[in-house]
């Protein structure tokens, strides 16, 4: 069933609005194709932007007033002059060579092989010429020459030179057509130009003494001509003349400024006041952008198409991107803003819109295309349903009948969502579903539908339904589940219901689940998740299904479906719109829309379409709508390369990518990365177009890219093999200088063994010869050391026997001397000569052994030899001691014991224990301290 077989009414309609849509497109303001904007922030330059073009992989080039700056799809990129000049002019030769113009200065970029740009200039080849305040305003290439354009000169570059020409006139204009050059001179009209020399066709007169900034092509005789203050001309053999156009008086208050043209021949003219127009070859209005409806700025100062067809603008305030090559054309804000759109309708030319803020009308006769709200229905409408040429609107409030610009409740009960025309019990009925009830609509008696009742025993908050064939109800639930209600007779009570959690029996039934239910050629199919299921009316249960064909069986959760006819049908599904054609033995899929075509504008889970006829339709969209027309004939694409753009690796083995692909604005695309040969199945999906990898393992590796859309298809891939080599210890070069150096290092252990071994056994026979002498000198020392010892032990026993000789010598004399003493008491009492004689004689024998000398000094003074002057120190550290005190120490220090020293001095034990006492209290010395120890420490020590 195609077009032709819809009813009559239904064609009329489609028609009348098909008509308005077509008039729409070629005459009104506000549907324009899709305009992305980009601003400084965006692009980190200068705002103003002077010139536009494209290269042949894609990337686009803007002159800005900070440089030269590129788009890649993907990243922007500012590669500056010199000294910061600004870029007025641009052209790209087929080498992608990119030429510039600046103020005094033009030249050329290219990419190097690390994927960064070189700029050489040009104007530096210039001999003998001054420049005098000069901008290059732009750049044409024709049979080999490249033309850099001023307002007063020319330049010409071929064979690496660069020729001068300096003019007696304003040089205005240059560009060329039909592999002519054309040039506008100011004050003398518009000429060809042969590369040398400059050959007016018409006087300025002839454009009422305007200057032309852009020429198209007419036919093959004619040209237009595009003047600054006096819109478009057309020229032909020396004569011009006004083109009658729809678009003339308003082109010459917006001020001409830029001229392009598309590949498929629609005129593009740039203004300085009113942004852009387009027109096609009739003269017809395509569409007019600027900042009304979307254009970030209305100074176009340049133009360029890119490979897809696409408008790339350069504004005084920075950059547009107008998706021409589409068949989908928009109207982005609505003025004043109505919200999301949920809904459309045309009826009685007035299109409808159910919004979340009300319902709105715009009346196709208003060319300002402004929308206006139907009294009282502020507040959520959901959905616009036309039944037999009555419109109903469900709405928060209730459900209204929509009759010109205005709205009449027919029903109060709140929130309806969805309405079907079905046959229950042999009656012809609408059942609508709402936030609460189910409700039954009649006819009346002259014909209308109107409420009649609600189904009282069945309350749940319903977001769709359908009727099959047998009268059952169909019931989505807003968040769990579907309902089967079969109606009573009299339509006001449910006598059975089948409510259904999940459908999948591999799944733990649960009361969250989501089950969309839609009508497809009159059977009911049911959604829930990935999988489909049927109403199987035989077996009066719900089965799965399967669609026939590979491509729609790949469909997984279709949020909801909406007819065209028995055999066209839109499915809504979670990332695109996708246009299917029932056939015979399989299902086509016509078209594919990814909601990434409407730039974020659809209501999340709410989106919707309305047929206005079997090629085109309108989507719904925030505070707007969108026009797709399949009639629209699109160019072809570029074709778009992912590239692998610039490879950093470092001496760590670490590598980095840097990938460019020519992306189009609001087009979500992101990377897919793969390393084989680190992990072959780690897939890692990116939005940024640069990944590293750090410290590889030596070994081949093949780096894989893929640019995925948000549908998950690939639109190019590229991959890259490349080896990391182990390091040069590791190569086979090195084993040689290793083998090389092993055996040198071995040689040279060898001999520094050898030497280390000889310096050993020296150091051995060293350190035995130093043992040995040692060893002697050690015995030495102990020989003098026991010599010592035994001359010290001689000392002491020969002191103790000259102490005990001297000691028993005075003690003898002491004796004597005690003797004579008593004999010279007793001679008194001699009386006779013999006794005095006997007396004499003993006198004189005592006289005869008495010591000459004094034997105390003899030994003190022997002592003081051999004990160091122990008498004389002890004398001059203690001058309080007596030579009876002297005498004590002598003993003492010989170690004589307490008895010794009682028989040598004649006196009792005792004694000598207080002469001890004595020496303590002397010396200072504790009670505890040794006096003995002290006096043989004694060293001639000062207090």
């Amino acid at each position: 069933m195609g077009y032709n077989n819809l009813p009559i009414l239904i064609k009329k309609c489609i028609s009348i609005f098909t008509f308005f849509l077509t008039t729409l497109l070629c005459y009104s303001q506000p549907i324009v194709p899709y305009i992305a904007n980009f601003t400084k922030n965006d692009y980190k330059a200068a705002s103003r932007n002077w010139a536009v073009e494209t290269d042949s992989e894609g990337s686009v080039y803007f002159g800005n007033s900070k440089g030269l700056l590129r788009y890649t799809g993907v990243e922007w990129q500012l590669l500056p002059m010199p000294g910061g000049k600004i870029v007025r002019s641009i052209m790209i030769d087929k080498n992608d060579r990119i030429y510039v113009g600046s103020f005094e200065e033009f030249g050329y970029f290219e990419k190097t092989e690390n994927g960064k740009f070189k700029y050489t200039s040009l104007s530096d080849l210039l001999d003998n010429y001054n420049f005098h305040n000069e901008e290059i305003w732009n750049i044409i290439s024709e049979n080999g020459k490249i033309y850099f354009r001023s307002f007063s000169s020319y330049f010409t570059y071929s064979n690496n030179k660069v020729n001068a020409s300096a003019l007696p006139f304003t040089f205005l204009f240059l560009d060329k057509l039909n592999n002519s050059l054309y040039a506008s001179i100011e004050e003398k009209g518009f000429y060809s130009f042969n590369g040398n020399d400059f050959n007016m066709l018409i006087p300025s007169s002839q454009i009422n003494n305007d200057n032309v900034t852009g020429i198209f092509p007419f036919n093959k005789s004619k040209i237009i001509l595009a003047t600054t203050h006096n819109g478009l001309f057309i020229y032909e053999d020396g004569k011009c003349n006004v083109w009658a156009n729809e678009v003339n008086e308003k082109l010459k208050k917006a001020f001409v400024n830029r001229c392009i043209m598309t590949r498929d021949s629609a005129y593009i003219i740039g203004t300085i006041s009113d942004g852009i127009y387009a027109l096609n070859k009739e003269g017809k209005l395509l569409w007019n952008i600027n900042t009304s409806n979307g254009l970030l700025n209305n100074t176009v100062l340049g133009m360029g198409t890119d490979g897809s067809n696409n408008i790339w603008v350069a504004l005084d305030d920075g950059i547009s991107y107008i998706k021409y090559n589409s068949q989908i054309r928009f109207i982005k804000s609505f003025q004043p803003n109505i919200g999301y759109v949920y809904s459309v309708k045309n009826k009685d030319n007035y299109l409808y819109l159910a919004t979340n803020q009300g319902i709105f009308y715009i009346s196709l006769k208003d060319e300002e295309y402004i929308p206006r709200q139907i009294p009282n229905t502020n507040e959520q409408a959901w959905d616009l349903f036309e039944i037999d040429s009555q419109l109903f609107c469900g709405h928060n409030q209730g459900t209204f009948e929509i009759e010109g610009t205005n709205a009449i409740k027919v029903s109060s009960v709140k929130g309806g969502t969805s309405m079907r025309r079905g046959t229950i019990h042999g009656q012809d009925v609408l059942i609508q579903s709402t936030y609460t009830y189910l409700v039954v609509y009649k006819k009346n008696k002259s014909g209308k539908w109107e409420f009649s009742n609600i189904v009282d025993n069945f309350i749940q908050p319903i977001r769709s339904l359908e009727i099959d064939s047998h009268g059952n109800i169909w019931a989505q639930h807003f968040y769990k589940g579907l309902y089967c209600v079969k109606l009573s007779p009299d339509l006001k009570t449910a006598e059975k219901t089948d409510v259904y959690y999940s459908l999948d029996k591999k799944k733990n039934k649960s009361k969250e689940s989501i089950i969309r239910v839609f009508k497809l050629r009159g059977r009911i199919i049911c959604c829930e998740g990935d999988g489909f299921y049927k109403f199987d009316e035989l077996t009066d249960s719900i089965v799965p299904f399967k669609f026939s064909g590979e491509k729609i069986s790949a469909i997984k959760d279709v949020r909801r479906v909406i007819p065209i006819n028995d055999d066209l049908y839109w499915l809504v599904c979670p990332n695109e719109f996708i246009f299917i054609d029932f056939k015979e033995n399989d299902v086509e899929i016509l078209n594919r829309i990814p909601f990434s075509d409407f730039y974020n504008m659809l209501s999340d889970d709410e989106e919707n379409l309305t047929p206005i006829s079997i090629d085109k339709f309108i989507f719904c969209l925030n505070n707007g709508i969108a026009v797709f027309d399949k009639n629209i004939r699109l160019e072809p694409d570029m074709e778009r390369v992912l590239r692998i753009d610039k490879i950093t690796k470092n001496n760590q083995n670490s590598i980095t990518f840097h990938v460019e692909f020519p992306a189009f604005p609001g087009e979500n695309i992101s990377f897919e990365y793969r390393l084989k040969g680190v992990d072959d199945n780690e897939n890692e999906i990116s939005q940024k177009n640069e990944i590293q990898y750090f410290r590889l393992y030596p070994g081949e590796f093949v780096f894989e890219v893929k640019a995925i859309d948000n549908l998950g298809n690939v639109k190019s891939k590229a991959e890259y093999a490349f080896t990391i080599e182990p390091p040069f210890y590791q190569r086979k070069e090195a084993i040689f200088v290793y083998i090389i150096l092993i055996i040198l290092v071995l040689y040279l252990i060898f001999k520094v063994i050898q030497k280390y071994i000889k310096h050993k056994e020296a150091k051995i026979k060293q350190q035995q010869l130093e043992i040995r002498q040692k060893e002697l000198e050690k015995q030495e020392q102990q020989i003098i050391k026991l010599e010592k010892e035994k001359l010290e032990q001689e000392l002491i026993f020969k002191s103790k026997e000259i102490a005990g000789s001297a000691m028993s010598i005075i003690q003898k004399d002491e004796i004597l001397d005690e003797i004579k003493r008593e004999l010279s008491e007793q001679k008194k009492l001699f009386k006779n000569e013999s006794q005095i004689e006997g007396y004499q004689k003993i006198i004189k024998k005592i006289d005869s052994h008495l010591t000459s000398e004094d034997e105390w000094e003899v030994f003190q003074s022997n002592f003081d030899r051999i004990h160091e002057n122990f008498f004389r120190d002890l004398k001059t550290n203690y001058p309080e001691l007596t030579p009876n005190d002297l005498k004590f120490c002598a003993l003492l220090r010989l170690n004589q014991s307490s008895k010794e020293i009682a028989n040598m001095m004649n006196i009792s034990v005792k004694g000598v224990e207080v002469a001890r006492s004595r020496l303590r209290k002397k010396f200072g010395i504790a009670p505890e301290e040794s006096l003995v120890g002290f006096l043989i420490g004694f060293k001639g020590k000062v207090n």
